[in-house]
Formats: structure tokens, C-alpha cells, sequence
């Protein structure tokens, strides 16, 4: 199975602000996390890794989702919703305040597209072609 593609530097090219050396050692651990969670959620991204020659443009988006997982927890480790003081207001949109490592719907949905082990659900075919099955 293919090795986690994402490393520390993926990370920081990704992020808004320079990462400090603790942020990239917690990223690290984290991305081998999200690594897990993405397996766990699709184990055709591996599969899918492993094809000779490798896919860039799927192997780019793999990367850029374990980056996004990551990022979320590193802009909010402490999972604020919203912080008030006086007349300053801060809020958080809602996924991003979680704190946690999560794979979110849309990114597992563009995970799936070109998967050639979709299980064929809301395709339409022929008539000729459900026959042939029989």
C-alpha cells in the first residue's frame, strides 16, 4: 500500500502563516492520522496511489485533502466557536471551530470521482445492458 504522500513542508506551503517547529511536529503526527482516517474512509486511495505511473493530478488532491485535515486543527487547536471581549467579537465557522481531524463529505466525495471500484450506484443504463447481466 502506498506511504502517506503529505509531509511537514506540504503543510507549511499550505498554510497562511510560518508554522513553528512544534506546529510541524504535531502536523507531522497529525497527518499520519489523517492518513489513517482517509484509508479508513476509502481504501481505494491507496490502491489507487500504487497504479504505475501514479495519477499527479489525483496524488496532488490526496495531498492538498490531508493538508486541509491537518490545517483545521492547527488554526484552532483549541477548538473556539467564538471569543468575545468588550466590543471585540471573533467567530469561527462551525467546521472549523470543531478542533477535531475529520474527512468532511465534500472531500471524500472528490476521493471517490474517477474510482474505478465504485459500487455503480445512481448510474443509469441501457436496457440492452442490464439484460446483458442477467
Amino acid at each position: 500500500m502506498a506511504d502517506n504522500p503529505a509531509t511537514p513542508a506540504d503543510l507549511q506551503a499550505r498554510s497562511f502563516r510560518t508554522l513553528s517547529t512544534s506546529d510541524l511536529a504535531v502536523g507531522w503526527t497529525l497527518l499520519g492520522d489523517a492518513w489513517a482516517i482517509m484509508l479508513s474512509a476509502k481504501p481505494t486511495v491507496g490502491e489507487r496511489l500504487d497504479k504505475t505511473p501514479v495519477d499527479q493530478v489525483f496524488e496532488s488532491l490526496v495531498v492538498q485533502t490531508l493538508c486541509a485535515m491537518v490545517l483545521r486543527v492547527l488554526s484552532n487547536p483549541d477548538g473556539k466557536l467564538e471569543e468575545r471581549q468588550d466590543d471585540y467579537q471573533y467567530r469561527l465557522d462551525a467546521a472549523v471551530s470543531s478542533g477535531a481531524l475529520y474527512l468532511a463529505d465534500a472531500e471524500l466525495a472528490r476521493l471517490s470521482e474517477g474510482d474505478s471500484a465504485s459500487s455503480g450506484a445512481w448510474t443509469i443504463r441501457s436496457r440492452a445492458a442490464q439484460v446483458a447481466d442477467w
